[in-house]
């Protein structure tokens, strides 16, 4: 049999093995954020680093992302709408 190694991050940080863990995270760290953006940025979407409590606000998803890769660089991003929404609809045509 062949077992393959864990592989580990590009820059040697650690990644969350929990995916539950890191929502959990991300997700209490929104509710602690959250009376200092709404209702005025309610529509904004927020890219949320779990493991330092760091975040970057933005009106749309690709300024939110350039923002965030650019402060967390190598660090994986959970992605919401300030008042806890999906950040993306789905629309049947």
């Amino acid at each position: 049999m062949n077992f393959r190694a864990k592989r580990k991050s590009p820059s040697g940080l650690k990644l969350f093995t929990d995916r539950a863990e890191f929502e959990r995270k991300a997700l209490e760290r929104l509710k602690e954020i959250q009376p200092l953006l709404l209702p005025e940025k309610a529509n904004h979407i927020v890219a949320i680093e779990p493991e330092s409590g760091g975040y970057v606000v933005a009106k749309t998803r690709e300024e939110v992302v350039r923002e965030f890769r650019q402060r967390f660089l190598g660090k994986l991003l959970f992605l919401v709408r300030a008042d806890g929404g999906p950040t993306m609809r789905l629309r049947h045509k």
